[in-house]
């Protein structure tokens, strides 16, 4: 992989760990307030945290496959790193 491709990469990593990271936090939000908070704010406010949480969890699997696609196209060996796997089999 080229330098260029793997900032970009390590941008889009980023962006997927930190959008991940919001997910998992809204998720433990939610379970933990929903046991927390007295019956009738408690489930309310569980409710509004996942239905927060779905567009997200929608965004990351999108990206996270373009991604996963970028990658696989990207993810090759640089020419440089072809001609010396061919002089190592040789």
């Amino acid at each position: 992989m080229e330098d260029a491709d793997k900032q970009v990469f390590k941008w889009k990593f980023w962006k997927l760990t930190i959008v991940l990271n919001i997910i998992i936090i809204l998720v433990a939000l939610a379970i933990g307030l929903f046991f927390k908070m007295p019956p009738p704010i408690g489930p309310a406010v569980a409710v509004v945290l996942i239905l927060v949480d779905l567009p997200l969890i929608w965004y990351f699997r999108k990206d996270y496959y373009r991604t996963k696609a970028w990658l696989d196209v990207h993810a090759g060996p640089s020419g440089k790193e072809e001609k010396d796997a061919q002089k190592t089999e040789e």
